[in-house]
């Protein structure tokens, strides 16, 4: 394999270490908001489309801005499953 390959692979696999790790905070911390009742309503909508506009423009470059969008949904629907799972404990 390729020397750059190889080094280009290792700093991916080092993001996706970090971005796991994240990732697992967030949902810690989404678990929370439903273990002290915090929530109010099921589902804040303005709050989703914030976050969705939040991680296009982190994104940056524009040709990454609708992928980001797209994780963010995944993230937030997953985060979902995870509150709505511990609710039914």
């Amino acid at each position: 394999m390729d020397d750059r390959l190889r080094s280009i692979r290792g700093k991916i696999d080092g993001l996706d270490r970090r971005i796991a790790g994240l990732l697992a905070k967030r949902f810690s911390l989404a678990l929370r908001i439903t273990r002290e009742q915090l929530r109010k309503q099921p589902a804040d909508h303005a709050r989703e489309k914030r976050v969705l506009g939040n991680a296009a423009a982190a994104a940056g470059d524009k040709a990454f801005r609708a992928a980001a969008r797209d994780v963010f949904a995944e993230v937030i629907r997953q985060t979902k499953k995870i509150q709505n799972a511990d609710t039914h404990r």
